[in-house]
């Protein structure tokens, strides 16, 4: 990862994405809490995270659109601004005490849109600045990114919101705003070359695309079934925290905290160790961990066991989730990149779309039967798709060295 580095721009890309992924994760955090609080329904904080897959769910299509058009770069300050004008809104509820359910919702939904715009932004200018060649470690930086702001950011927040539910928002907006302020000075970021097709047409032939491509087609459902049933636990963790846990909203920023510790440790591995010949073996390594992580943690009732196990189960989760973008940006042309990787991002939102069943699942058999059974979906997905990935793995290695 040290060598990524050297590159100044790269530097200065990776510093923006820390304050954008501290805001990223307490995002969740601080939605889940009040409306966990306000209702005191599992469901409903299901829902919350739900409207926010909604969210993202809805626009990724269109950001890959954006993304294969215009500036990166813009595209990405310009979604920061409209989030800092709302952040800034819901601290000011907060503070009068006069914050709603709704409003949660539908900041929720708009935090979705959002990152379908800038997660596959993200991604791409990844590639823009460190070629393909690097692209794992480049990949594994980024979500090193998140892990690291995964630990660090749930911690303060949770602290902060255990003190004044407010002061979660003046620490959101305090990290986009320092993001924002980065990425303005970042250089050497091109625009792509403008389409003479309309914005409908780009869109219509990225779903095609998409579907007559069997190996994109394969990577996405891969993601798909994934985000689906494994990552509704994000949705329960406040639930799981508090009612089987017995942790207060401290307790469940160090939760997310140590469960981000494990991604982090994946992560640092991933950019020090030589390059995987095969990342098909990472995708299928990487369910595998991550499904039984998910079982094993469902179902443990000692706070310090949870913690070990959901830091296994999201370090498993960051190995498959490397080796699948590596795969899926090694796999199309550049003129395509961001349409298919906005597929990525509407995957994503399927994650957060996935509250709405747990949620529902939790209300009527409780939340450790929600978790588990998406490690089991997980797992028993594994096994269907691990021939596929390791031929696709195998394929994409020829087409690089060739």
């Amino acid at each position: 990862m040290l060598s990524l580095f050297k590159n100044h721009s790269y530097r200065r890309f990776f510093a923006g994405l820390l304050f954008d992924d501290a805001s990223m994760m307490v995002s969740p955090m601080i939605q889940g809490w009040i409306v966990l609080m306000q209702t005191d329904s599992a469901f409903w904080v299901g829902a919350t995270a739900g409207v926010s897959g909604i969210g993202m769910t809805l626009f990724s299509p269109l950001a890959g659109v954006l993304i294969d058009r215009y500036n990166r770069k813009i595209l990405l300050i310009i979604t920061q601004y409209i989030q800092i004008v709302l952040v800034a809104f819901l601290a000011i509820g907060a503070f009068y005490e006069v914050i709603e359910v709704w409003h949660v919702l539908v900041y929720g939904f708009c935090g979705g849109a959002f990152h379908a715009v800038r997660l596959p932004c993200k991604l791409a200018m990844t590639l823009d600045l460190v070629g393909s060649k690097n692209l794992l470690r480049g990949t594994a930086a980024n979500f090193f990114s998140m892990t690291v702001m995964g630990v660090l950011a749930p911690l303060a927040g949770g602290w902060l919101i255990d003190r004044e539910i407010y002061l979660g928002f003046v620490f959101m907006l305090i990290s986009l705003v320092l993001s924002n302020l980065i990425f303005l000075n970042l250089k050497n970021i091109k625009s792509p070359e403008m389409s003479t097709s309309s914005h409908l047409e780009d869109l219509v032939y990225g779903a095609k695309y998409v579907a007559n491509n069997k190996i994109i087609r394969s990577l996405i459902f891969a993601i798909l079934v994934t985000e689906i049933f494994g990552w509704a636990v994000e949705s329960m963790l406040p639930v799981i925290a508090r009612d089987e846990l017995g942790l207060d909203a401290r307790g469940l920023g160090v939760l997310m905290a140590v469960g981000a510790l494990g991604a982090a440790f994946s992560t640092v591995i991933m950019t020090v160790m030589p390059d995987v010949e095969n990342k098909g073996k990472l995708v299928v390594y990487g369910l595998f961990g991550f499904g039984v992580g998910l079982i094993t943690f469902a179902f443990s009732d000692m706070v310090i066991l949870s913690m070990v196990l959901l830091g296994v189960a999201y370090g498993s989760g960051v190995i498959y989730e490397s080796g699948l973008s590596t795969l899926l940006q090694t796999s199309v042309p550049d003129e395509m990149r961001g349409r298919v990787l906005s597929f990525q991002s509407l995957c994503w939102g399927f994650s957060g779309a996935a509250g709405f069943h747990a949620g529902a699942i939790a209300a009527i058999l409780g939340a450790p039967i929600a978790v588990a059974a998406g490690g089991v979906v997980v797992i028993s997905n594994g096994i269907r798709i691990a021939k596929n990935m390791l031929s696709i793995g195998v394929n994409q290695d020829n087409k690089i060295d060739g």
